[in-house]
């Protein structure tokens, strides 16, 4: 401290102060270095990214690849045939997990009802699959017997909003991701409507770092989309394209480093809770962008460097019947929820 003293004396104000404030950032940055540091050692070691080498891993990519195909089965137009090598993956995964950790595990299980009912229903298309799939399937059946078919859901619309205005759990449970939409227009004011309603989840300190930005225009909608990948099948069928982002410029120190991501969650989920009561069709989509998307997204979608993406939400009136994915959940108790 003394020390301190005398080089504050002998130097001028405005230097010193500049001095100081440069040696606090340089802590800053060096905090903020190993906190990354250490959220990417642990991403590398406990994610798939470099192989599936525990039965959690394998899981993961198996429902994962699993829930393509259900999406692939409850397509507005469904290609005959779709999916291909994603089935081969999953049918080898599958089998190999059986072969290691056994076959009660209840989402492996699931796992395997779709792969069932992608046969099933490409033998009520009077389809043949490719021999590679008949023989990989075979050679399942031959592992593992007595697993159900799955199904996935058939509704009408009337039933898929019939419980907007019910008790919470009735509510909540009849929401899910809709893939079908017609060519009806959804009322902006619908929209506004559901925005002002996600208005109320909460944040960290009230900050309301969330932004969303509501595409109308078809062509702007398919250029977005194409970008984004993952909406193959329906994505042209979009009616308003919703994109939610998340404000960095309210966060503040190392310790709130993935706040943005946690209250543009949350938000995300109440827009979704809040487009399902005003019978809106939605369909949440992924913005795990590479970083050469994420900067390919912000020009055509005109977002600030200063936010992160988010999600991407679909909204369409939906048809008189569709088909909704089975979605399995976990049961619960099942994974040591409670300790």
């Amino acid at each position: 401290m003394k020390f301190v003293r005398i080089i504050k004396l002998i130097l001028p104000v405005r230097v010193f102060e500049y001095v100081k404030q440069k040696k606090v950032q340089f802590i800053l940055q060096r905090n903020f270095k190993k906190a990354y540091e250490f959220d990417m050692k642990r991403y590398l070691k406990y994610s798939d990214s470099f192989g599936t080498n525990s039965a959690q891993q394998l899981i993961g990519k198996i429902v994962r690849e699993y829930h393509v195909i259900e999406k692939g089965l409850t397509m507005p137009d469904p290609r005959l045939g779709f999916g291909k090598d994603l089935l081969l993956s999953l049918v080898d995964n599958c089998m190999q997990y059986i072969q290691l950790f056994g076959e009660e595990e209840e989402q492996l299980r699931h796992a395997v009802g779709v792969i069932w009912e992608y046969e099933q229903f490409h033998e009520q298309q009077n389809f043949n699959l490719e021999d590679s799939v008949v023989v990989s399937i075979q050679k399942l059946k031959n592992l593992v017997s007595g697993i159900p078919i799955s199904k996935q859901k058939e509704i009408t619309a009337n039933d898929y909003f019939k419980y907007v205005e019910s008790e919470f759990p009735q509510f909540a449970k009849s929401r899910s991701s809709l893939r079908n939409y017609t060519n009806e227009n959804v009322p902006m004011k619908a929209i506004l409507s559901a925005l002002d309603l996600a208005r109320t989840t909460p944040s960290a300190c009230n900050r309301q770092s969330w932004r969303t930005y509501v595409f109308e225009d078809k062509i702007h909608i398919n250029s977005i989309l194409t970008i984004q990948g993952g909406n193959r099948g329906f994505g042209h069928l979009t009616n308003k394209l919703i994109i939610i982002t998340s404000e960095i410029s309210v966060f503040s120190s190392v310790a709130e480093r993935n706040q943005v991501f946690i209250d543009g969650g949350m938000y995300a989920m109440n827009l979704l809770y809040a487009l399902h009561y005003y019978k809106i069709g939605a369909c949440i989509l992924n913005c795990s962008n590479s970083l050469e998307k994420d900067l390919k997204l912000r020009v055509v979608c005109d977002v600030k460097e200063s936010e992160v993406f988010i999600a991407m939400v679909s909204c369409g009136i939906p048809p008189v019947d569709f088909k909704i994915a089975s979605s399995y959940r976990y049961e619960l108790l099942t994974k040591n929820t409670i300790k």
